[in-house]
């Protein structure tokens, strides 16, 4: 019975950080697109705009404009995310074995509290290995290697 308000706050806890993560992200899009707008307000002749895009401050703005860009860091992003997960899991699950072990939850509702976030870390550690696997072989780290 105590996972029941364990998961009622976990799952208030995730949807919080949800929330918040992107009204977070919404408010730095439009502030980078405001300052974008009034820096392309300030150029006022076609000579200007050339000198400021072939600056590199330039080549970023335009960089930044494209929208359909790829995005480098999706694979390390999905990676470190998967990883993350599995090892938050596997804390979570064997937390719950612990407890049944030392009979502070001895039904065996633990048990299943406990081997549930195992397997599913397991499984989010399994996918991100084979992400890491499939970037590799697509050369998505070819050009961030460390010299």
């Amino acid at each position: 019975m105590a996972a029941i308000p364990i998961g009622l706050c976990l799952l208030i806890g995730c949807i919080a950080w949800i929330i918040f993560s992107t009204i977070r992200r919404v408010q730095v899009a439009k502030l980078q697109a405001s300052l974008q707008a009034k820096l392309l307000d300030r150029i006022d002749s076609t000579e200007a705009l050339m000198a400021y895009m072939s600056t590199d401050a330039g080549r970023k703005l335009v960089d930044a404009l494209r929208l359909d860009q790829e995005d480098r860091a999706a694979p390390f992003r999905s990676i470190l995310l998967g990883v993350q997960a599995c090892i938050v899991l596997i804390v979570f699950g064997g937390a719950f074995l612990l407890l049944h072990t030392m009979k502070v939850l001895p039904d065996d509702s633990a048990v299943v509290w406990g081997v549930l976030p195992i397997a599913l870390g397991a499984g989010f550690g399994i996918a991100a290995a084979v992400t890491y696997s499939l970037s590799r072989s697509f050369g998505l780290f070819a050009d961030n290697r460390r010299s």
